[in-house]
C-alpha cells in the first residue's frame, strides 16, 4: 500500500507509531474479528503525525455496537452502554498499554515520572 499525505509529519514534529491494546477479553468470536481487523488498520497506518486521524475509520470498522472517542493523543473503544475501556490506540514512542493477554510489567520497570504516584521525581530547591 503507498503512503499517502497522512503519513507525512508535519514539519518539526515526529510522526507518531500508533498501536492498538486491546485492555478486555474480546465477548465474541465476531467481536474477536473486528478487534484484529482494527489491529490490522491500524499496523497499516502506524506512522501517523496525529493518529486520532484513525478514529473515523476505526469507527466504520466496529459499527454501531462501539463508542469511539478520542483523548489528547489517543483513541479509546468502548462497548456500547459499558463503563469500561476496550480499547485503546496510542503513540508507541510515549505509552505501554498491554494486551488483556500480556502479563504486567513489574513495577520498578515502570518509568518513574512524576504522574506515577508511588514514584515522585525530586522538585528542585
Amino acid at each position: 500500500m503507498p503512503f499517502s499525505s497522512l503519513h507525512v509529519p508535519p514539519a518539526g514534529f515526529p510522526a507518531q507509531q500508533a498501536y492498538l491494546a486491546v485492555e478486555l477479553p474480546p465477548a465474541s468470536a465476531a467481536e474477536k474479528r473486528c478487534l484484529a481487523q482494527v489491529r490490522r488498520y491500524v499496523l497499516v497506518h502506524a506512522h501517523t503525525p496525529d493518529l486520532r486521524e484513525l478514529a473515523g475509520a476505526v469507527k466504520k470498522l466496529l459499527g454501531a455496537a462501539y463508542e469511539v472517542g478520542c483523548g489528547s493523543a489517543h483513541i479509546w473503544v468502548k462497548r456500547a452502554g459499558e463503563p469500561e475501556r476496550l480499547a485503546i490506540i496510542a503513540d508507541r514512542l510515549t505509552t505501554t498499554y498491554r494486551d488483556w493477554f500480556e502479563p504486567q510489567l513489574p513495577r520498578e520497570a515502570t518509568a518513574s515520572t512524576s504522574r506515577n504516584p508511588h514514584r515522585r521525581l525530586p522538585i528542585p530547591g
